[in-house]
């Protein structure tokens, strides 16, 4: 398995999704290129353009003579883009399960059980990396890129999740039950029961009730 190249706009997204999601900081935070370039050990140019790209994508939104924040989104906003998010993974699926090999599916598998590692010893922001690995198990798959491209672009709009206010348990019983689901798609796959894995990514792993974790 080859080693994924971050590009500086890759490294300020990843963290800035584990420090939100770790409570480092908060939604309403400015964030400044000169923070970045201390934290992130980069220069002050890439870490500009990478902030100016990331608000081009709608996740971070530009405040004259203070910086950068998190884009703030709606609850609406946010369930209608679970809906557009549920359609899109499902017809990737689609589009991707004639085309995954056993390796793929042992890769699936590895993942769902390394989630299960990562939260019974808390570690959310490496559950979050974990499950975004698994869903590139099949998006990688797909040879229609202005689909993935657009399915990953609104994906990141939910940068970081809203774990503070929660307890452990609480956490725990969320992301459990989110990797149950990650299971289920697994068998799916593999039992290439198209029509139910379309559904179930639409309709359960997306469900609009699901958002309320990932409101600004």
């Amino acid at each position: 398995m080859t080693t994924k190249k971050f590009s500086p706009k890759d490294k300020v997204y990843n963290y800035l999704a584990q420090q939100l999601t770790l409570g480092k900081i908060n939604r309403n935070d400015h964030i400044t290129e000169q923070s970045l370039t201390t934290q992130l050990g980069m220069s002050r140019t890439p870490i500009r353009e990478a902030l100016l790209e990331l608000s081009m994508d709608n996740i971070l939104e530009r405040i004259p003579n203070k910086g950068f924040r998190v884009r703030y989104y709606t609850k609406k906003d946010i369930r209608e883009l679970y809906t557009l998010i549920g359609l899109l993974d499902g017809k990737v699926a689609e589009l991707t399960i004639d085309k995954l090999t056993e390796s793929d599916y042992s890769l699936m598998q590895f993942y769902v059980d390394s989630m299960t590692s990562a939260i019974k010893n808390s570690l959310y922001t490496k559950y979050n990396e974990l499950q975004d690995q698994f869903h590139a198990i099949y998006l990688d798959k797909c040879s229609n890129t202005l689909l993935t491209n657009e399915l990953l672009n609104k994906k990141k709009s939910f940068i970081g999740k809203d774990y503070a206010h929660l307890s452990s348990t609480e956490i725990t019983n969320l992301l459990t039950q989110t990797n149950n689901e990650h299971q289920h798609i697994y068998y799916l796959f593999k039992k290439h029961k198209i029509d139910e894995l379309r559904k179930y990514l639409e309709e359960v792993h997306w469900n609009p009730d699901n958002s309320r974790y990932d409101i600004s």
